[in-house]
């Protein structure tokens, strides 16, 4: 009976021991998984890069669409109501007089519309500040006798060393070799001052707290994430810095100018894919300056298509602002992180079938000892 007891007791053991080193290994072998799942994301854009055999200063083509601008005519300010000269006049503010040098937030709704454009929310009704739906649709759209659309590509430059794409001019004229005569937003300088553009970047969340972009420009400038704005430089204004960066927790955080980092409201995931979209407008002709840096923010390339002007081509349609290329066959595993991953697997997987064999064998032992007890007790 003693010994029917012990053997018991030593079943027993042995079975919650194999139960908890196998909540143990299974636990482990999640673990295994998902450390390797994030290591495989921070892997997955060099892989991107270099399957399209981007290296240092290879040249990568951003689909952009460009809008020209007609110059709104000069009006009195003290001839006419304040809110005729605010509704009515966009463009053109330096040669006509009444300009305000300064930053304007709040002139943009702070989540983009259906078709992926701002909406205008009339900032604070300043001359050259409030923006309104009737006349906001000329920017980012081709409307008749205000606004021609035109298709382009925005050259970035990949640095290898610093890991960042960048674009930087310092007299941005994309539209001077139109055909503007007779067009006053040409002026005495020669270069057309008066356009928007809009763009969009995608690429594949890392958050490793190493991802930043920045922006230099001058006049209405807006980044959103996604959908969401997280850089408001609204207003004409003389060339300003802004930037956002992803922490380790996939919370994007941005400035304006000389600004603290605060929570932009944006919370992404590693191994998201989402866009950075850029809209920006020229509207006064003193000045253009225009420069973008991706660090460490390394953008789905589609490897595939070419672009004329050489280099590669971003994955993303400017006409379905809502598109970004999956990634396809872009997305490559480095062969030995893969093989680890199989070991890993094949291994904590063997044990936990061989400590199911163990629990199986105990349950057997007890039931056993369980039955015979009871035969005996007859």
């Amino acid at each position: 009976m003693k010994k029917r007891r012990i053997a018991l007791s030593i079943s027993m053991a042995v079975m919650v021991l194999t139960v908890l080193g196998m909540s143990a290994i299974i636990f482990g072998l999640s673990n295994t998984v998902r450390e390797l799942a994030v290591e495989v994301t921070s892997k997955q854009p060099e892989a991107i890069l270099a399957s399209a055999n981007v290296k240092n200063d290879t040249v990568v083509n951003v689909p952009i669409l460009y809008y020209d601008q007609k110059m709104d005519e000069c009006a009195d300010i003290y001839g006419v109501s304040l809110f005729s000269v605010v509704k009515n006049r966009q463009f053109e503010w330096a040669s006509c007089g009444y300009f305000t040098n300064a930053l304007e937030a709040d002139m943009v709704e702070g989540v983009l519309d259906e078709d992926y454009l701002p909406v205008a929310s009339g900032g604070q009704m300043l001359p050259n500040r409030g923006v309104w739906g009737d006349n906001f649709a000329r920017w980012f759209n081709a409307v008749d006798g205000l606004s021609t659309s035109y298709a382009g590509t925005l050259s970035l430059v990949y640095n290898e060393s610093s890991r960042i794409f960048k674009y930087e001019d310092e007299n941005f004229y994309p539209l001077d070799e139109i055909d503007l005569a007779g067009d006053e937003s040409v002026n005495s300088n020669g270069h057309n001052h008066l356009f928007t553009l809009s763009l969009g970047v995608p690429f594949q969340v890392i958050a490793d707290g190493s991802e930043k972009f920045e922006i230099v420009a001058d006049d209405d400038t807006w980044v959103f994430v996604g959908s969401k704005l997280v850089l408001d430089m609204g207003g004409i204004h003389d060339e300003m810095l802004a930037h956002f960066m992803i922490n380790e927790d996939g919370e994007v955080y941005a400035a304006v100018g000389d600004e603290d980092y605060a929570y932009a409201g944006v919370k992404l995931n590693g191994g998201d894919s989402t866009v950075v979209r850029i809209f920006h407008a020229d509207r006064n002709s003193e000045s253009s300056v225009f420069k973008l840096y991706f660090a460490n923010m390394l953008p789905n390339i589609n490897s595939s298509s070419l672009a004329k002007s050489g280099g590669v081509e971003i994955a993303y349609n400017p006409a379905d602002p809502s598109y970004v290329a999956p990634l396809g066959e872009n997305m490559k595993v480095a062969p030995d992180r893969q093989k680890t991953l199989a070991v890993s697997v094949v291994v904590q997987t063997t044990v936990i079938c061989m400590l199911a064999v163990i629990v199986m064998t105990a349950i057997s032992v007890v039931t056993r000892y369980s039955r015979r007890g009871r035969n005996l007790g007859r």
